[in-house]
């Protein structure tokens, strides 16, 4: 009963050990009290191994039930190891265990062997008193899995990190930004009007802003400044008659109302009350509820629902006696304030110094810079400051996954007439000229991306730069007309194959100014430039002046600035959706094209009422409307004839007009004997529309097509938001690799039943509930970014 009595002591001490520290280790006496009783060097090999050897089966049954005690031993050990991180009192528990497993030995000699074979698992005394063991880095193998680069380092899990650091991050909570300081009291700062008077299609307020003051409001208004002046995303807005229509759901930075010093004189026609008269230095503002219908995305998409809604957990201010307008006090885990560097202010305001003193050509701007850096915001940022003096400024989008304008995969040249105060989703336009790459990034066509690219800067230079127009000029309205800047937003793929691309466009464009967004460089990006002087230092941005350009380096925005509930995905698929739900107004078209007509097409509501496969679609016969079909991305090259139909069926289209030259006889494909024939004019592998001779006006989505052709009814059914007079331009369909997303082939009336248009989900085409069965059945994630050792 020796070594069971010295297995219970060492256990003890070990438990003691964990939870009260002492200076002396405990392994002296362990392995003075573990340590086998001396044996004669019978031979090498018993010396070499540390196991003990098992007994012949044709021994009693003691050696039997042993190895099951022994058993049970490693069993406990186990156990042991696997908890030792939570409570130190389970010690006691091991402590029993092996007190049981020891104290039942029947003879010495058992005893000894049993403590001869405990030595293994109870030598280390992390094993009993539970301390933390800092586990070692693995070492490098060939067969390993390199990190992927794009994403975000994991942190490390519980098991390998101390516990009580672990459970301080869980426990840290969520600090809210501050987003408003005004308080509103009716009679005071809050003023109810009639509608007549305003031109208001329902109740709307005045609220007056008292210096250094700010409001933040979640939902959707139109807003018009009748005194004083206004700080809004950027721009200061002065007295006028103009309403500008406000988006602000929570799945985008909010924009705050602040209170701003009156910069430049401006008039407004509305009446204002004698109360608000009084109190000088005071900003007054016309708000009143808009009704766009742009609230019904959320029930299509459901990772939108209830956007314009302030969260239930967000502390809520007295209502400003609006409907569906609500003001927020602090911000939420879902709610961030829009923040505007002070780098970008400085950057910002050298364009308007430029305008005030040289006034000789229009500026040219690019931004660039990495990816989730603030490119678009500060690409949006430049078009309003831009229409402070421009009646018109012309966008060219290069970044095909996060377009502003256009739903993604295209490549656009827009005119833009009014202030852009919204997320892309809620101000869908119809662009000047654009061309459909059909993808999300430009890997699989490089070169045909720089050929759109560079056409549509040719189109800029020839026909927006220096418009031939007449008189234009309105009353009030001093803004230049016969000249229209451009800003060019690049991609954020800044890294091998995407650096070159956006070196190109930077040649291509030649720009005036070029704001390089410089990201941190724990994220991957590049470090940014030490300042040179102290001047910059406190400015926080760069300027390198050169003979042609000026290049300014601003910082980017912080992560604790913008929300990461929602990813680029599920803001491009909300895009999508917004655009097949637009509803755009009717424009005159001449019969030359709708390119010439220099105005700005922008959608004028939303029809949620119904999805879009209970809308009613054009039937258009394929074989006299169009007169050719393109496959672009790659694999499409492989796709015969007689397939196309099945491609086509429930696809996103690009609708192209081109010039004469493509209008050709094209050679047509070889077909065998047992191959079915298709009346649309189709050949493999033939590249996209050259973009100087083709325009895309638009996207539509394909319903329904025969899977089977019938050259006596060649019937297609067609989606598209496009207005009828566009649609007579569209001789030719561009299908890529954009497709439609899942929500939108959903049908929301039916909230849980999981059927589409009355139809079961089981028999509804195109759609599987669940998981993929076998093989190969659910989507297969491409990794470019793995790297051997060698290649690091």
């Amino acid at each position: 009963m020796l070594s069971a009595v010295a297995a219970r002591k060492a256990a003890k001490a070990a438990a003691e050990a964990s939870i009260t520290p002492s200076s002396k280790p405990p392994s002296p006496p362990l392995s003075k009290s573990l340590s086998p009783s001396p044996k004669p060097a019978s031979s090498s090999n018993d010396n070499a191994s540390s196991t003990v050897k098992r007994k012949p089966r044709g021994s009693s049954n003691t050696g039997q039930s042993k190895n099951k005690k022994t058993k049970l031993t490693h069993a406990s050990t186990k156990f042991d190891r696997s908890v030792r991180y939570f409570d130190a009192s389970d010690a006691s528990k091991a402590q029993n265990t092996v007190d049981t497993a020891i104290g039942t030995a029947t003879s010495q000699s058992e005893s000894s062997s049993s403590a001869e074979e405990m030595e293994m698992d109870i030598s280390h005394p992390a094993g009993l008193s539970f301390l933390p063991v800092k586990k070692t880095k693995r070492a490098w193998s060939p067969s390993r899995p390199m990190p992927d680069s794009s994403d975000e380092e994991e942190a490390d899990p519980p098991g390998s990190t101390d516990p009580s650091m672990y459970l301080a991050s869980v426990s840290k909570k969520f600090e809210p930004l501050p987003l408003s300081t005004f308080r509103p009291v009716i009679g005071i700062n809050v003023y109810s009007v009639q509608g007549n008077e305003y031109e208001t299609n329902g109740a709307a307020v005045i609220l007056v802003l008292q210096p250094n003051e700010t409001a933040a409001l979640v939902g959707i208004y139109s807003l018009c400044v009748l005194q004083g002046s206004l700080s809004l995303l950027g721009v200061t807005l002065s007295p006028s008659n103009t309403k500008h229509a406000i988006f602000a759901p929570r799945s985008s930075p909010i924009p705050i109302l602040s209170w701003a010093k009156l910069d430049r004189q401006g008039s407004c026609a509305y009446p204002i009350p004698l109360a608000i008269r009084r109190q000088e230095n005071s900003t007054a503002i016309l708000i009143e509820y808009a009704h766009t219908g742009v609230e019904g995305l959320g029930q299509i998409c459901k990772t939108f629902e209830n956007v314009f809604q302030p969260p239930r957990e967000s502390e809520a201010l007295p209502s400003i006696e609006l409907p569906r307008i609500h003001i927020v006090n602090r911000g939420a885990k879902d709610i961030y304030p829009y923040v505007f560097p002070s780098s970008w202010e400085t950057a910002c305001s050298l364009i308007d110094e430029q305008l005030d003193s040289e006034m000789t050509a229009a500026p040219v701007c690019l931004v660039k810079g990495p990816r989730k850096s603030g490119k678009s915001t500060l690409a949006r940022t430049l078009v309003n400051r831009l229409l402070n003096r421009y009646r018109r400024v012309a966008f060219l989008e290069c970044d095909l996954g996060q377009s502003e304008f256009t739903p993604g995969g295209l490549v656009a040249l827009n005119l833009v007439e009014n202030y852009v105060f919204g997320p892309p989703f809620t101000h869908p336009s119809l662009p000047y000229r654009s061309h459909y790459i059909g993808s999300t990034s430009p890997r699989a066509s490089p070169s045909h991306y720089l050929h759109s690219v560079q056409s549509l800067l040719e189109v800029y230079k020839l026909d927006l730069q220096f418009p031939v127009t007449n008189n234009e000029s309105l009353p009030g309205d001093e803004r230049i007309y016969d000249a229209i800047p451009l800003v060019v937003n690049t991609m954020g793929w800044t890294r091998g194959l995407g650096t070159d691309l956006n070196a190109r466009i930077e040649n291509f464009v030649e720009p005036s100014h070029t704001f390089d967004i410089v990201g941190v460089e724990e994220k991957g990006w590049p470090a940014p430039p030490q300042p040179q002087s102290s001047q910059q230092a406190l400015t926080g941005f760069q300027l390198m002046p050169t003979n042609i350009m000026k290049c300014v380096t601003v910082e980017s925005i912080t992560s604790e600035t913008t929300n990461t509930h929602y990813t680029a995905t599920d803001h491009r698929n909300l895009n999508i959706l917004s655009y097949f739900h637009a509803v755009f107004p009717e424009i005159p078209i001449s019969s030359s094209g709708p390119s010439l007509v220099l105005n700005q097409v922008l959608a004028i509501g939303w029809d949620t009422s119904v999805p879009l496969c209970a809308r009613y679609p054009y039937e258009v016969d394929y074989s006299q409307a169009f007169d050719h079909v393109y496959l672009t991305g790659p694999g499409y090259e492989d796709v015969v004839p007689s397939e196309l139909t099945r491609v086509l069926n429930g696809a996103i289209v690009g609708l192209v007009s081109s010039g004469p030259a493509s209008k050709l006889p094209r050679p047509t494909h070889p077909r065998t004997s047992n191959e079915e024939t298709s009346s649309l004019p189709y050949t493999p592998a033939e590249p996209p529309p050259d973009p100087a001779l083709s325009t895309c006006h638009g996207l539509a989505l394909i319903r329904g097509i025969p899977l089977t052709p019938n050259p006596r009814s060649p019937r297609i059914h067609i989606l598209t938001p496009l207005p009828p007079a566009v649609l007579a331009h569209t001789r030719v369909l561009v299908k890529g690799e954009m497709e439609l997303p899942i929500w939108g082939m959903l049908d929301f009336r039916e909230d849980d039943h999981g059927r589409v248009a009355g139809i079961d989900k089981d028999h509804v085409p195109y759609l599987q509930w669940g998981k993929g069965e076998g093989v190969g059945g659910e989507k297969r994630r491409v990794r470019r970014n793995l790297l051997r050792k060698g290649q690091m």
